[in-house]
C-alpha cells in the first residue's frame, strides 16, 4: 500500500467516524433524518468496515507470503491473516443484510465467523512473541513475559466482571446476552499477548516496528471499546448513542490495516 493510498483510507475511515460521531451528537440534524439517510448511513457504515476488512486481510497475506518457509514470523502471519479473514467474512454476511436489505440483525449468521476469528488472532500473537524470541532479538526474558500477561490477566478480569456483569444480567435472549458480553471478553484476551508484543518491541521506541504494534494495538483497543460500548447502550436502552459504536470498529479497522501496511513496508524493505 503506497503512503498515497494509506493517506486516502485514513482519510475516507476518519471522514465516515466523524458522520457518525455527528450522529450520534446531532441526531435531529437534516442529514440524520429520515428513513432514507438511517439506511444511507447503514450501507455507509457497512461498506466502510467490509472495505477495511478486506484491506487488512490482503495485506496480512501479502506479509505472509513474503517470508520464507523456515521463517518463525510465517506461521503467526498465516493465522493473523485468517483470523482476519474471517473478520472480514462475518462482516461480508452481515453486509448482505446491511447493504442489500438495508436491516442490522443481532446476533446474525456473521456471528459465527467473528467468534471463530479471535482464536487465531490470540494463537497469532503468541506466535508473534516466540518469533521475535527465537529471532535473538532482545525481548525481555520468558519469566518477565509471564508475569506481565498474568498482571495484564488479572487487571482484565476484574474489569471484565465489573464491566459485564450488568450485560449478563439483563432480560432478553440467552444467545444475544452471551455474544454481547463474549466480544468484550474475547477482547481482553486478545490485548494481552498484544501488550506484551507492545512491551517486546519497545526497545524499538521511535522506529517502524513499534509503530506498526501500536497501531495494531490501538485498533484492538478501539474494538474492545466499540464492544463494551455496545454492550452498555443495550442495557440502558441507549440506542440512539449506537452511532458512536459504528465510529469505534471504523477506527479499530483503519488502526489494524495502518498497522499491517506498515509490516508489509518493513518486510518488503
Amino acid at each position: 500500500m503506497t503512503v498515497r493510498v494509506r493517506s486516502a483510507l485514513v482519510i475516507q475511515a476518519a471522514a465516515v467516524a466523524a458522520v457518525f460521531v455527528g450522529q450520534a451528537a446531532w441526531p435531529e440534524a437534516a442529514l440524520y433524518r429520515g428513513p432514507l439517510a438511517a439506511a444511507a448511513l447503514l450501507r455507509l457504515g457497512s461498506a466502510t468496515k467490509l472495505l477495511l476488512l478486506g484491506l487488512a486481510w490482503y495485506q496480512g497475506s501479502r506479509c505472509a507470503g513474503s517470508l520464507e518457509e523456515t521463517s518463525p514470523a510465517r506461521l503467526p502471519w498465516r493465522l493473523f491473516t485468517l483470523g482476519l479473514l474471517g473478520f472480514f467474512l462475518g462482516q461480508a454476511v452481515l453486509g448482505v443484510y446491511q447493504i442489500v436489505l438495508g436491516t442490522s440483525p443481532y446476533p446474525s449468521p456473521g456471528d459465527v465467523f467473528f467468534l471463530a476469528a479471535y482464536p487465531l488472532l490470540v494463537l497469532a500473537a503468541f506466535g508473534f512473541i516466540r518469533a521475535y524470541r527465537e529471532a535473538g532479538y532482545p525481548v525481555g526474558s520468558r519469566r518477565e513475559h509471564a508475569l506481565i500477561g498474568s498482571i495484564l490477566a488479572g487487571v482484565f478480569l476484574v474489569a471484565g466482571f465489573r464491566l459485564l456483569r450488568p450485560v449478563v444480567a439483563q432480560p432478553g435472549p440467552a444467545l444475544e446476552r452471551f455474544l454481547t458480553a463474549a466480544y468484550p471478553v474475547f477482547d481482553f484476551i486478545l490485548l494481552v499477548p498484544i501488550l506484551v508484543l507492545l512491551r517486546i518491541t519497545s526497545p524499538f521506541r521511535g522506529g517502524r516496528v513499534f509503530r506498526a504494534w501500536s497501531l495494531v494495538l490501538l485498533g484492538i483497543v478501539a474494538l474492545c471499546a466499540g464492544d463494551i460500548l455496545y454492550a452498555y447502550f443495550t442495557v440502558l436502552g441507549r440506542e440512539g448513542l449506537g452511532p458512536l459504536v459504528d465510529a469505534t470498529y471504523v477506527l479499530a479497522y483503519l488502526g489494524v490495516v495502518v498497522g499491517i501496511s506498515e509490516h508489509r513496508r518493513l518486510l518488503a524493505a
